[in-house]
């Protein structure tokens, strides 16, 4: 019978039972875990918040209920609202509040692995610095315009030079000294 208490909380996030107390949500947020690339559910907890007064006049579709389930605690001492959580008058008069774990299958964390698209503008830091990504792409062409290209025409007058040293060697070798001075 008190899941009709359960049916009606999950659906308006918040419950008052007169001259009980009030049962809310309370939601903290998703949490970003960096190192582990993923986004942490966002917990919820059912929180109990006794009636100020016994003699609350306040009057709700729950007061029907509300009076079974003082009944119930003064005769058992406990009252069971299934997925919500239980009811116990302690021996000083007070209610205690149990709530209900919620089932972790509904809390699981995502993986947020972070796209990039080449060719999509985004925010970028560089140092200290923001900037975006086309910016930064526009300043590393400028630079790499900017590199002089050094100049390697030694090495081909190095390996033309080379050349010719091998190609009077081999002459030298092939007719020698005394050939050179006949022919003219």
């Amino acid at each position: 019978m008190f899941d009709i208490i359960a049916a009606s909380f999950f659906q308006k996030k918040s419950c008052i039972l007169p001259g009980i107390g009030q049962l809310a949500f309370t939601n903290t947020t998703a949490v970003t875990d960096f190192f582990n690339s993923q986004i942490l559910a966002p917990k919820q907890a059912i929180v109990f918040i006794p009636a100020a007064n016994e003699g609350d006049p306040s009057f709700n579709e729950f007061s029907a209920i509300s009076e079974l389930m003082k009944s119930q605690l003064e005769k058992d001492g406990q009252v069971i609202i299934t997925g919500v959580g239980s009811f116990t008058k302690l021996s000083g008069g007070q209610l205690y509040f149990k709530a209900a774990n919620p089932d972790p299958v509904f809390f699981q964390p995502v993986q947020a692995v972070r796209v990039l698209r080449p060719d999509a503008e985004h925010n970028v830091l560089v140092g200290d610095k923001e900037t975006t990504s086309t910016a930064m792409n526009e300043m590393l062409q400028v630079e790499e315009e900017h590199i002089v290209k050094k100049d390697r025409w030694w090495i081909w007058a190095i390996i033309g030079l080379a050349l010719a040293a091998a190609v009077i060697a081999y002459y030298l070798y092939q007719y020698g000294f005394n050939s050179l001075g006949s022919k003219m």
